[in-house]
């Protein structure tokens, strides 16, 4: 080695300058080849591999956005199915509405002379709730009440209404009145099929 650097001092300023840069030229292209290439290979493998997480992430974070908008269209759906049901229920209830219709009768100013639950009457998805109703009250009384029953969260239809009898007591016109008010459930589809298949059978 030192026999190498004495040569090459002693070798004229060209050969030694040429020497020197060949020697700086090959130990940058082995630096490059053994260390700088390979870090830049696995910062490209990197960065490849962050734009993968980053179109994941992305994916993801719309697949959620789509999930809450999701959930919320679901409670939008459940809460107008809750409150078809309110109008519409699965059960009879009979128990409820005579007592919902009693309470708008007193507050109307009625007396409720005979309430009368008929026979359900079955329909294609839907069963009727007749009730036969007679109450006494004046013409404006009666009127209430019927508006009243318009306004209940559930269907109830007034029909077959007569207006009879009329009498004066404490100084105002008092009047029979017969009606058949008819609330409705909701027929679900295997009682539907279970009562046409029964229609079926001779």
């Amino acid at each position: 080695m030192d026999e190498l650097i004495n040569r090459l001092l002693k070798a004229p300023p060209l050969y030694r300058w040429g020497g020197l840069a060949a020697a700086l030229v090959l130990l940058t292209l082995a630096n490059f080849l053994l260390f700088v290439n390979p870090v830049e290979g696995e910062i490209g493998a990197q960065q490849g591999r962050q734009r993968a997480l980053d179109a994941q992430l992305q994916e993801k974070s719309e697949i959620a956005q789509n999930l809450n908008e999701r959930r919320r269209e679901m409670d939008v759906l459940q809460q107008k199915l809750d409150e078809a049901l309110s109008e519409l229920p699965e059960e009879a209830d009979v128990d409820g509405l005579l007592a919902s219709l009693n309470d708008v009768g007193r507050k109307s100013g009625l007396e409720i002379a005979s309430v009368e639950p008929t026979p359900e009457q079955p329909a294609q998805i839907y069963v009727k709730i007749p009730i036969r109703m007679s109450v006494t009250g004046n013409y404006n009384e009666v009127a209430l009440f019927l508006q009243e029953v318009a306004n209940m969260r559930r269907i109830v239809n007034v029909n077959n209404l007569r207006l009879g009898s009329p009498q004066v007591r404490s100084e105002k016109v008092v009047l029979s009145a017969d009606f058949i008010a008819t609330a409705f459930r909701f027929l679900d589809a295997n009682t539907a099929k279970a009562m046409a298949d029964k229609k079926a059978t001779p």
